[in-house]
């Protein structure tokens, strides 16, 4: 799922309001998916593979040449079929190793994309990982000193239904305004206020 151009200008436009009152510098990030699970392909292809080979054996009479090419095809077949179908290979894996991929991918764009590098530290990265249903917020040290993870893990709870619902546009927003309050208390918009990171949401491919 991606957003449309209209989506993203809401998105964008409610993010440049907020930080004409608030110091915070807030990103929008959006992938589709946090890993392309490629390992976990391989490590599933291999075991099937043995289970099939472990079957033929005591079922038909092959040669060794026979047997090998039967493992070679039956592993290409299997990755390839994971590789097209990702959704169905997303839903035999465990919950808590897909949003460990996500939060990993989520802590990764935190530092490329900067908001570790602002001047005030200030920098409040919104992350959705689309295909793993998987949200994460992420705070510069000067916003943690003063908002706790409790605090956000509350916003991204009702985000979360709102990705799950396919509503992701509506997702961003009501987080944005559910922070809204609390970043302008705790950091009021200053005279030397300059804009860092960009309020464009960023979509990842």
């Amino acid at each position: 799922m991606t957003l449309s151009s209209e989506e993203k200008d809401l998105i964008s436009k409610k993010i440049e309001n907020l930080e004409k009152s608030s110091s915070a510098e807030l990103v929008a990030v959006i992938t589709k998916k946090s890993s392309d699970y490629k390992f976990v392909r391989v490590m599933i292809s291999i075991f099937l593979v043995f289970l099939i080979s472990f079957s033929l054996i005591f079922t038909i009479e092959l040669s060794t040449l026979q047997l090998i090419e039967i493992q070679l095809l039956s592993f290409i077949g299997i990755n390839l079929f994971f590789e097209h179908f990702h959704g169905f290979l997303l839903s035999i894996l465990p919950k808590s190793y897909k949003q460990y991929k996500a939060s990993q991918n989520a802590q990764e764009q935190f530092y490329n994309l900067g908001l570790n590098r602002t001047k005030t530290k200030q920098g409040v990265m919104f992350f959705v990982s689309f295909d793993e249903k998987y949200v994460e917020i992420i705070s510069d040290t000067t916003i943690s000193s003063k908002i706790e993870n409790t605090y956000w893990q509350k916003v991204v709870d009702e985000f979360i239904k709102d990705v799950k619902k396919k509503e992701l546009s509506n997702g961003y927003l009501k987080a944005i305004d559910s922070c809204s309050g609390i970043l302008i208390k705790e950091f009021p918009i200053q005279k030397n206020d300059k804009n860092e990171l960009p309020n464009d949401v960023i979509e990842l491919r």
